[in-house]
């Protein structure tokens, strides 16, 4: 009996310690980029935020990236506020951004799985489902960022928690972790993961 207890007691204390060191941060020496980590409540997340009026909220993350194609700004613009509303756990927001994205989308060829990922975002309510759609929409996006920098620079992000560990990127303009897949409950955990320019 004492034995198993002990088994018990050394399994626990692996898995708590594993979980608290897959998001902390890491020294200033180490080779990659610092991952960012901070368990917030929602409250606290405002301070984080710029307001503007009405419902409309824009975090630090506004486009310096100038693009060779007007197209392809347009979709990375939908894009990014996507990402924002998952940020505040927001799924009428981002079902709203994801119709924004699928009007301009509409007549463009070559897009298809950007509109279909967009699609499942605007026809859901539930943000853990946009958040699965909304990986599947970076995935997409991915291929359109490839080679469509005039200057700039976008970061790509990744969380190793995300999706029950199996960790998830995002894009962003900042380096700066805002968790799309976690919102105000780990809403720093992430590291650069890539530059795109």
């Amino acid at each position: 009996m004492k034995k198993t207890l002990r088994n018990l007691m050394m399994l626990s204390l692996v898995a708590g310690t594993l979980s608290m060191t897959s998001c902390r941060e890491t020294k200033e020496d180490e080779a990659a980029e610092p991952m960012q980590h901070e368990m917030r409540e929602g409250e606290d997340m405002e301070h984080d935020m710029d307001h503007t009026t009405g419902d409309d909220v824009v975090l630090n993350d506004e486009i310096t990236a100038e693009f060779q194609d007007e197209e392809i700004a347009s979709v990375y613009q939908h894009y990014i506020d996507i990402k924002q509303a998952l940020v505040q756990t927001d799924a009428e927001m981002a079902q709203d951004r994801a119709k924004g994205m699928i009007a301009d989308l509409e007549t463009e060829e070559g897009f298809e799985d950007l509109a279909a990922s967009a699609r499942r975002i605007s026809t859901s309510t539930n943000v853990n489902e946009q958040r699965e759609a909304f990986s599947d929409l970076t995935k997409a996006m991915e291929t359109k960022l490839e080679g469509a920098l005039a200057s700039g620079e976008i970061y790509k992000q990744y969380c190793p928690m995300a999706f029950e560990g199996k960790g998830d990127a995002w894009f962003s303009n900042v380096k700066e972790i805002r968790n799309p897949y976690y919102g105000d409950k780990m809403l720093k955990c992430g590291r650069v993961e890539a530059t795109i320019q």
